[in-house]
């Protein structure tokens, strides 16, 4: 699916108006004005994605604990009532165990889905998969970077109609222009993810701090 010139309905970036989507269909509930996903207590809003495999998760101490699975263990939104573009997605996450992602963001580029992939490919690679056909190990966003165990990162992700951004703590990750590209997801489980998803690859991660806020054009 083509993203040049991706549509935007500019109701969709009025703050009250992403508030009211987010809070319903029994979507989280934060006090009014907060961006937040996430409410430190449970996973309401969210449901743990349907991974065969996957590593149990649990809320404890205002994270969620993504045990290591056989392969991908996540979450994913419970509902569909989020921007596709124009906002910022972010979480913060440490890996305590593994060798592989520990926070894939899955998430909207206007109507079609992308995955942010930190630490991927033995815990390295970092970039977007997938890009005309090619994942983040094979296209032109695959940077390298070590990722530390018992450290906190903080993960951003920028969509808008002309571009999708990715920051690692404060450095910029991605600097991608989707005119002329196909964006998708890489066939697979990942496709479970959707409409937001967080994923963790054989590791022990934990997630905190997960934040939806809409952009101006």
């Amino acid at each position: 699916m083509k993203t040049t010139n991706l549509p935007f309905n500019g109701q969709a970036v009025l703050f009250a108006g992403l508030l009211a989507a987010i809070l319903g269909n029994g979507c989280v509930t934060p006090t009014v004005g907060s961006p937040d996903l996430f409410n430190g207590k449970d996973l309401d809003g969210w449901q743990v994605t349907d991974f065969a495999g996957g590593g149990k998760i649990e809320v404890k101490d205002g994270e969620i604990h993504i045990a290591m699975g056989e392969l991908i263990s996540g979450i994913n939104l419970a509902h569909q009532n989020i921007p596709r573009t124009n906002y910022e997605l972010s979480a913060e996450a440490i890996k305590l165990d593994g060798n592989d992602f520990f926070c894939g963001l899955t998430f909207p580029v206007g109507d079609t889905f992308a995955s942010f992939i930190p630490g991927g490919w033995g815990g390295t690679v970092v970039g977007i998969s997938s890009i005309d056909g090619m994942d983040a190990a094979e296209n032109e966003t695959a940077t390298f970077k070590k990722f530390d165990n018992n450290r906190w990162y903080r993960f951003r992700v920028r969509v808008t109609p002309g571009k999708v951004q990715c920051w690692v703590d404060d450095e910029m990750a991605v600097d991608l222009l989707l005119e002329d590209r196909t964006i998708a997801l890489r066939p697979g489980p990942i496709e479970l993810s959707v409409p937001i998803g967080i994923t963790a690859f054989q590791t022990v991660a934990r997630i905190r701090n997960i934040r939806l806020q809409p952009i101006k054009p």
